[in-house]
């Protein structure tokens, strides 16, 4: 669920980030205030008043979550389009007379590659923590569907009889996560060191 999430996530937060990275003025100043206010918000948060509205069930969650990241993955798609736009090799670019959409396929997307890597691995981190956060509160996955976060909670009054039904959840959540890290990071180096 999480996985989906966060590709759903990225792709619309690379389409409408690299369309609002590419816009200047009015309209850019507008996203940009819109984006720091949807921001403010904590994402858990956004995500249990989403679900509290729709009501509990896992799909409600996954698309609270994904509602949840995709101001994040806007914002950062569009802060690192904009920062390239202005580097000397995109003005280079316009001089010879490569057009708008030839510079972001061909100049700015593979120069990002390492902060989108970067992003996803975050945003899949925080998938994975929200929906186990919302069914660990009852508002996500419904019994009998195994979910970690489901797990956790129906097993919380179990932990003096059987820790082990608490312990085994909370590792696969720590672990997940953990490891989604590592190989994101694992990756941006990667594509640093190819790049250099």
């Amino acid at each position: 669920g999480a996985f989906i999430v966060t590709l759903a996530a990225t792709l619309c937060g690379l389409v409408l980030g690299v369309v609002a990275g590419a816009t200047h003025g009015l309209r850019s100043a507008v996203l940009n205030h819109i984006l720091d206010t949807l921001l403010s918000i904590p994402s858990l948060l956004l995500a249990i008043i989403v679900v509290a509205f729709a009501g509990p069930h896992l799909s409600h969650a996954m698309f609270a979550v994904w509602l949840a990241l995709l101001p994040r993955m806007v914002r950062s798609v569009y802060s690192m389009v904009h920062d390239e736009l202005e580097k000397e090799y995109v003005i280079a670019a316009r001089l010879d007379g490569a057009t708008t959409l030839n510079i972001l396929w061909f100049a700015i997307l593979p120069n990002i590659t390492a902060g989108l890597v970067t992003e996803i691995t975050r945003a899949l981190s925080m998938a994975i923590l929200d929906i186990a956060a919302l069914g660990f509160l009852d508002l996500g996955a419904q019994l009998p569907s195994p979910e970690w976060g489901a797990m956790l909670g129906d097993a919380l009054e179990l932990i003096y009889v059987a820790p082990w039904t608490v312990m085994l959840p909370g590792a696969a959540i720590t672990l997940s996560v953990l490891l989604v890290n590592l190989l994101g990071d694992g990756i941006r180096r990667a594509i640093i060191a190819g790049v250099e």
